[in-house]
């Protein structure tokens, strides 16, 4: 007589199951870039408003250079009037139900998992707003055919063909156009000249990255405040790189622009009345099985000083892989 097995095709089949990983993954994620870049808050605002102005004084337009005259009383010279940047703020924020139910069959906790999810849509949203300031910004770098060309000269966005790559030249012009502006530097990396720090796609980044110019992070001197993800220093710039940064198919025959990004000081400023945070919402359904969770915030941004901000606009070599 055969032997009769107690086996898993027919038998007990109806014992089985499929097994699941309790443990939840998230998608992969790029790291916020751009809020780092504010380094200037309202200090002393007279009332809570919609809208917080901050001025600049400006300076003298002319310098006394001509001698006195012993005898004669010279004419007053008034000042220039200050220059009055206006920050609006807005209230963002996401919400979300959970209901009992789900919270009562599902085999992973997912309160924890709501709170990851919606932790790091407040980041990416808050960075987003800070980013899209920043793409405002009015003094631009590119070339086009091969020419550099800035906003001043007729630089054109549509003009950027496959070969107009982030280049030598484009860094160094994009950093000594900030001098020239006067535009305060946000670090050193020990030398005596202060340094700006860059935003820059991988797909732009991987155009310069095997110059010998360009400084590994292990060569500072001082690496005790090297920002997140930051891959080096080259032409009088710090440099992170970041996918975040825009990118366009406005170019030639649609050929992707990459914006790279660099900052002095005081380039954007952000009046924040209600920082993001986490509101956990009252249950008001009848039977409390609604738990809403979210994110609230009250703020806004703006470009302080468009001197200090500078952006270059140029294709990349491998945008096509």
């Amino acid at each position: 007589m055969a032997n009769a097995f107690t086996d898993s095709g027919v038998v007990w089949a109806n014992f089985l199951a499929g097994g699941y990983d309790k443990f939840v993954r998230y998608q992969l994620r790029s790291r916020p870039m751009f809020r780092q870049m504010v380094d200037v808050h309202p200090v002393d605002v007279t009332n809570p408003g919609p809208t917080v102005t901050i001025s600049v004084a400006q300076e003298f337009a002319a310098l006394a250079t001509t001698p006195l005259t012993e005898t004669v009383d010279p004419d007053a010279v008034a000042p220039p009037a200050p220059i009055r940047t206006t920050v609006t703020l807005n209230e963002y924020g996401n919400a979300n139900l959970r209901t009992l139910k789900l919270a009562s069959l599902a085999f992973v906790q997912v309160d924890p998992i709501l709170a990851n999810v919606l932790g790091k849509n407040m980041l990416d949203t808050v960075d987003k707003l800070v980013q899209n300031v920043c793409d405002t910004g009015t003094y631009i770098l590119g070339a086009n055919g091969g020419t550099i060309k800035s906003q001043a000269s007729g630089f054109s966005e549509g003009a950027v063909a496959a070969g107009d790559k982030f280049s030598d030249n484009l860094a160094n012009y994009a950093t000594t156009l900030m001098r020239r502006r006067n535009a305060p530097g946000r670090n050193t990396t020990g030398g005596a000249e202060e340094s700006y720090f860059s935003i820059i796609h991988p797909d732009v980044a991987v155009d310069v990255r095997s110059n010998t110019g360009w400084l590994s992070p292990h060569q500072y001197v001082d690496t005790s405040n090297i920002y997140n993800a930051e891959i080096g220093a080259y032409q009088g710039a710090r440099y992170v790189t970041s996918p975040r940064c825009t990118v366009v198919a406005d170019g030639v025959t649609s050929t992707p622009v990459y914006r790279t990004y660099f900052f002095g000081q005081e380039a954007i400023v952000e009046a924040m009345q209600i920082e993001p945070h986490f509101v956990i919402g009252p249950q008001t359904d009848k039977l409390r099985r609604f738990f809403p969770i979210g994110w609230h915030a009250l703020g806004g941004w703006a470009i302080l000083r468009q001197e200090s901000l500078q952006q270059v606009r140029s294709s990349s070599s491998i945008a096509a892989l």
